[in-house]
């Protein structure tokens, strides 16, 4: 959601850089003039860029430093209600089907 979007600006330093990718609210957060931060809306950069960046990430995660938010869950019986959920951009974070 755009709310949270234009909540992370204040946490981020000046100089420092903001990511953002999905549109779960549907629009992307307005950036405050003053943020003093680079927005980069998307894409990683180059192929090569986004492979370093997902070694990365997945090297962190194995170790434990880095944890996906689980927004929902849903057991198998309710997987059609998942999908709407996620279709309908209901849902923030990860959504798990549980067996």
């Amino acid at each position: 959601m755009a709310r949270w979007g234009a909540a992370a600006f204040g946490l981020v330093r000046p100089g420092g850089r903001y990511f953002g990718y999905g549109l779960a609210g549907g629009s992307w957060a307005e950036v405050p003039a003053d943020a003093g931060v680079t927005v980069h809306r998307g894409s990683l950069g180059s192929a090569a860029d986004l492979r370093a960046c997902t070694e990365w990430i997945l090297t962190e995660a194995a170790a434990g430093r880095v944890k996906p938010l689980v927004g929902q869950r849903f057991p198998l019986s309710r997987a059609p209600e998942a999908h709407r959920a996620i279709e309908s951009r209901a849902t923030i974070g990860k959504t798990l089907l549980e067996i």
